[in-house]
């Protein structure tokens, strides 16, 4: 088994407020990070409203930074 390590930096918190394209706010509720470990990849996906439902957001690259991943095997 490997042992794999990551760090990620997400660009809201729960608590925070977003406007939709319609213009409805919508507050984030849970946040769940989803690692890929053959990919390399690590994603976001956000809770509104208490709804039930995870979704991916795409935010504006001015809020976003690099993703960082490192693999440690052992």
């Amino acid at each position: 088994m490997n042992l794999t390590k990551f760090n990620a930096f997400c660009p809201v918190e729960i608590g925070d407020q977003l406007r939709d394209t319609k213009g409805r706010v919508h507050t984030i509720t849970d946040i769940a990070c989803v690692h890929y470990v053959r990919a390399g990849k690590v994603e976001f996906r956000f809770e509104l409203d208490h709804s039930g439902a995870y979704s991916p957001i795409e935010f504006p690259e001015e809020m976003t930074r690099e993703v960082r991943v490192r693999f440690v095997q052992k």
